[in-house]
Formats: structure tokens, sequence, C-alpha cells
């Protein structure tokens, strides 16, 4: 295979520093950038956890308090920075629940949304939102839970009271939750990609750490991203995460189809062998969404890597359509395809890969998560 070229739509600055700070949040850079950027990255990485521990803190010797919703409350969450795959969790959790008859509300920050009160980005029955009003991860998980409602809002407490008197629900799924700890939970679902791990092990924003990693302890159940290959590779990991003593479980992510952005139908994964592809994500993990193009059988001839939650213009679907001269099919992610369908798009061929949740341990997350 020929090496892939590279191409970024926009170059912002904050998106070069983004990678930069990748390289060294995750300790793959060890040259003099990493060296010149130490010391100030340590002392920023100082304040914030003086800051995130007084915070824990004053929660903990009741100066400020938890609040309790009427219903039970779940969170997704995870212990460091960027994408491990919360939303598609969430998603699939919010499904068993309701296969087990339960009521269920999904509360989301609607983070990059333009709401700042309180937003129902889904009633159940209608999607009342857009994706630049609600934010792309909210109206994802709306447009793949029709029947489910989905709401933003900053604070999750005034939000669950929200969904509690309009929706009555038995369950309340906190996505990107486990740091919102004004609000009591039932039960803390982390997840933890094993490949990333937690990264050099610092806090933001020299490492990837939102807390330090005895918050861990607060965790009831403990959700590990790896395929066979990853596990193998890093048993290490494995085992001192073991060592948290939390009910433990394997998943991954398992493509289901592709999805034409411009009709809606649905083809298999397997027509993506053998052709030449560009990958294009708005991600947090592109390289992750690539790899995984790849795995499918596909040629992955160009990479349009753009900033998480990226904001596409009309200028930029014309780039993207330059760039895929000479390539079968653009292949996005769904994140990405609830923007890039609201413009028009009928002269390019692309497809959003649809994706869900695959768990190795079914049995105890059947036990533990959905009751």
């Amino acid at each position: 295979m020929g090496k892939v070229s590279k191409r970024i739509i926009q170059i912002p600055f904050k998106y070069i520093t983004g990678q930069v700070y990748n390289k060294l949040s995750q300790g793959d850079e060890k040259g003099f950038l990493y060296y010149s950027a130490f010391l100030p990255l340590y002392l920023l990485s100082l304040l914030y956890g003086i800051g995130v521990r007084f915070r824990f803190f004053l929660y903990r010797v009741g100066l400020f308090k938890v609040r309790r919703l009427g219903c039970k409350v779940i969170s997704i969450g995870n212990i460091t920075v960027g994408g491990s795959g919360k939303t598609p969790m969430t998603i699939f959790l919010a499904e068993k629940l309701k296969e087990k008859g339960k009521k269920v509300v999904i509360l989301s920050r609607g983070y990059k949304g333009k709401i700042k009160d309180i937003g129902v980005v889904s009633d159940g029955n209608n999607i009342i939102l857009s994706p630049e009003d609600a934010g792309d991860e909210p109206y994802l998980m709306a447009a793949k839970l029709k029947t489910i409602p989905v709401i933003v809002g900053r604070d999750r407490y005034m939000t669950g009271l929200y969904a509690i008197e309009r929706f009555k629900p038995d369950v309340i799924i906190l996505d990107d939750g486990f740091q919102h700890i004004r609000l009591y939970r039932d039960m803390d679902i982390v997840l933890i990609d094993l490949r990333k791990g937690f990264g050099n092990g610092h806090l933001f924003p020299l490492g990837i750490l939102r807390e330090p990693l005895k918050g861990l302890k607060r965790a009831s159940v403990l959700m590990i991203k790896g395929n066979e290959l990853e596990i193998t590779n890093y048993e290490l990991r494995i085992t001192n995460l073991k060592k948290q003593n939390k009910p433990f479980i394997l998943f991954n992510y398992k493509p289901q189809a592709i999805i034409n952005l411009v009709d809606g139908s649905r083809l298999s994964v397997d027509i993506l062998k053998g052709k030449k592809v560009v990958a294009l994500s708005g991600i947090a993990e592109p390289k992750s969404f690539k790899h995984t193009l790849e795995k499918l059988g596909a040629s992955v001839i160009k990479e349009i890597a753009l900033p998480d939650h990226y904001a596409y213009t009309h200028k930029d679907v014309q780039i993207i359509a330059r760039e895929a001269e000479g390539a079968d099919m653009v292949i996005t992610t769904m994140k990405d395809a609830v923007k890039l369908k609201s413009f028009s798009i009928e002269y390019l061929p692309i497809y959003a890969l649809d994706i869900e949740v695959e768990i190795e341990n079914s049995e105890i997350f059947e036990k533990v998560a959905v009751q």
C-alpha cells in the first residue's frame, strides 16, 4: 500500500497545538519540543491538580452538596480527555435498558452546541434541535435512539429535574458524567481505551488524565476497549486495572454497515474491500478510524483528519469533493455525518461507517448494568 496523503481542510492554530499536545501527553514525543514544553505544562498540570483535588475535598467534607434525583442515575464517562467511545456506549446501554421495559432519558452537556440552558434534542417522538444547537453527539444519540428522549444542559441536576417532571423516566443516563460529582449516581461506568491507557500518567495539560487515577475508586464498573491483539500487547495494563477490584468488562466496536448520506441506503461493509477511499473524520482518535477502514479491506489513499467536533462549512465540502477525485468513496464517521448531511452533497460518493458496541462479557454487563 502506498503512502497515504494527509490533508487538513483548514489548519487553525488550536489544531496544530492540539496535534503537538497529543504527542506530548501520550509520551510519544521525547525530543526538543517535549523538553521545552515540559516545564510550563508541568506547572499548569500542578495547578490543575490542586483545583481538582480541592473541588473533590469540598464535596467530601460537605461544603458542596451532592444532589439526588428521584430515579436511578447511571453515568458513562472516563478519566482521560479525548475519545473512548462514550456516545456509542450510551446508545448501547439505553437500548438494553429499553429492552428490559425501562423508561430512559439521556442527559448530555451538549458540548459545542449553542444551547446555554436546557434544550430537548428529542422528546422520544421528534428530533427538535439541530446538530449546531444540540452538539453533534447529542444529536447523533437522538437520531439513533428515536424513541428515547435526549436532553442537553450544563447543569445535570437541573436538567435531571426537568427530565423527571416532563418524561418521568425509570433511569437517567449521564453521557460523559464521571466528573460531574454534584449529581449522585447509582452507578458509574468508566470506559478505558486499552491502547491509549492513561497517556504519560500526568494530569491535564501535561497528560491526558482529567483527575488522579485514584478517582477510579468511584467507578462501579470498568469497561476496557480493546481487541484481542491489544489485550495481548497490553496484558500488564489489564493486570493493573484488575487490581481495582471492580467488575471488569471487555468491549470493542464492530462495524455494521456503511450508510449513504444522500439517500440513507445501507450497504454491507464487505463492499469496502479493495476500494480506494478517503477517510474523513473530525473526532478525537482519527488514527483509530483509519485503522478500522483498513481492517475492513479498504485502501485509504487520503486521510482528512480534523479537530474533534469540527464545524464544517460549504467551502470544506467543496474541498472534500476535490480531495475525493480518484477515490471510489469518502467514508466518514456517524458523528461527522450528522453535520455533513445538512449540505448539498448529492454529487459526492460519501458514506458513514455505522458501528455498534460488542461486549465480550455480556453476562456480567447484563448483571451489573442492565437491571
